[in-house]
């Protein structure tokens, strides 16, 4: 998509968004695209703009398509363009949709109320930074989702699903020698990341990536990774059950 081919495409849409701009566009071009405006004649400095807040476009450079932003400059339109853009190509639709509206996105960081949380739990039981130790997997999941909630989707005539998860720092529910009990079995460190409604239980990840649910029904595989087990809990999708080791039971 070269510049000439963008102006092309944004000066249909310039028209009809603000006809007083007569389909002249302005153009900036970023990595994934560029991002469109209709330029407003220069209005009598002794009245009120005719034009406020009017919004922008985006070019996609890969298919063309177009899609309209809010009144921002220019470089922000095309930084929140880029969040999304990663943001699909991590999630589905669906579960992006959930996500986003618990407050989530692909550039979140919480990770010093995670410091703050993390520091009085360990003020709180002296010894649970060895017991309970946090590793890089578990970090970097909550310093992403850390503080998110949200509801399960729910599938018609599907069993599971439609319950509510709460990512710590939340609740003050942190049942260590339960999870000291299951890195033994592992063999490996786990540590807590949410609170889920159906139990109730808790779900943790395990220093390999792997996620699990610790039900009073027994532990479940929620994903082998991360991103795979953060769409799998919003899909509100069946969990596969392991054995004492963690492996999945045929």
């Amino acid at each position: 998509m070269t510049p000439d081919e963008a102006l092309q495409i944004a000066r249909p849409w310039a028209l009809a968004s603000l006809p007083v701009s007569g389909g002249e566009v302005g153009l900036y071009e970023f990595e994934l695209g560029y991002v469109a405006w209709a330029k407003v004649p220069p209005s009598d400095p002794d009245r009120p703009p005719e034009v406020i807040g009017a919004p922008l476009a985006v070019i996609d450079k890969e298919s063309g398509e177009l899609s309209t932003w809010p009144s921002l400059s220019p470089q922000g339109v095309a930084e929140l363009y880029e969040l999304e853009m990663a943001a699909r190509r991590r999630f589905p639709d669906d579960v992006r949709q959930v996500l986003t509206a618990a407050g989530w996105r692909s550039d979140r960081n919480v990770g010093a109320r995670v410091t703050s949380w993390l520091d009085e739990l360990y003020a709180a039981t002296p010894g649970l930074d060895r017991r309970l130790p946090i590793f890089p997997v578990a970090r970097r999941i909550l310093d992403e989702f850390g503080g998110l909630s949200f509801r399960q989707l729910k599938q018609p005539g599907v069993a599971t699903g439609g319950f509510d998860v709460q990512f710590w720092p939340t609740r003050g529910r942190v049942l260590a020698d339960l999870f000291v009990e299951f890195a033994g079995d592992l063999g490996m460190p786990v540590f807590p990341l949410a609170w889920y409604e159906d139990g109730p239980s808790d779900i943790v990840a395990a220093a390999d990536g792997r996620v699990f649910l610790l039900h009073e029904a027994g532990e479940f595989l929620i994903g082998a990774n991360p991103d795979e087990a953060m769409t799998r809990l919003v899909r509100g999708e069946r969990f596969a059950e392991v054995d004492d080791s963690g492996e999945v039971i045929a």
